[in-house]
């Protein structure tokens, strides 16, 4: 079996924001079957949105079930495994930004290879990336990462439009993939180093 580049990068996707799941119920401290369920809800949650929206169908946990398997032995190493105090943060934060790049850039190739436009690829690729996030937050009764005012699903929009405009140059979609993967994460990881936000409503004029 021939394993394609687009393949790898979504078992990467899927592991770095099932691992980002699992941290988020270690902060909670969940046992094992929370571990599991938070560790799915990033790693498929935004990619069935995304196949149900496109009509694809069985939606691609079911037809592979190799990535659920990925998500869930994510979920068991970092329930396993130990960190120092207030490590997990900062881990959870950072796998997260390398699933959030990943999804993006792959749902946005997955819509444009089933027909979609270049806009409804772009949201769709952000549909991909934030919706999993989304769901882990809110069992965590956290406000999602998406709506705070970090960078964020800006970084999943960049990673989106960088690889539909290198898709309407023409250049092949490996290369493709990878200039979108690293503009998503490039923007993420600006916006967490030096602490970016957008701007907020009522913030001083």
């Amino acid at each position: 079996m021939t394993v394609s580049f687009v393949y790898i990068l979504g078992m990467a996707g899927t592991a770095a924001f099932a691992v980002s799941g699992a941290l988020a119920a270690s902060r909670k401290n969940m046992d094992i079957f929370g571990f599991v369920v938070l560790a799915l809800m990033p790693a498929i949650g935004g990619g069935t949105v995304r196949d149900l929206v496109i009509g694809r169908t069985p939606v691609f946990w079911i037809d592979d079930n190799r990535y659920v398997a990925v998500a869930i032995i994510a979920a068991l190493i970092v329930f396993f495994s130990s960190y120092k105090p207030g490590s997990r943060r900062r881990i959870l934060i950072w796998m997260d930004a390398m699933g959030l790049a990943l999804f993006a850039a792959l749902g946005t190739e997955i819509s444009l290879t089933h027909g979609t436009g270049p806009l409804v690829a772009v949201m769709l690729g952000v549909t991909t990336a934030v919706t999993g996030g989304m769901i882990r937050d809110i069992i965590c009764n956290e406000i999602p990462l998406v709506l705070s005012s970090e960078i964020y699903a800006t970084a999943a929009f960049a990673a989106s439009v960088a690889y539909v405009v290198a898709d309407k140059l023409g250049t092949p979609a490996q290369i493709a993939l990878a200039i979108a993967v690293i503009a998503g994460f490039a923007v993420r990881a600006l916006g967490i180093i030096y602490n970016w936000s957008l701007p907020s409503f009522g913030t001083k004029r």
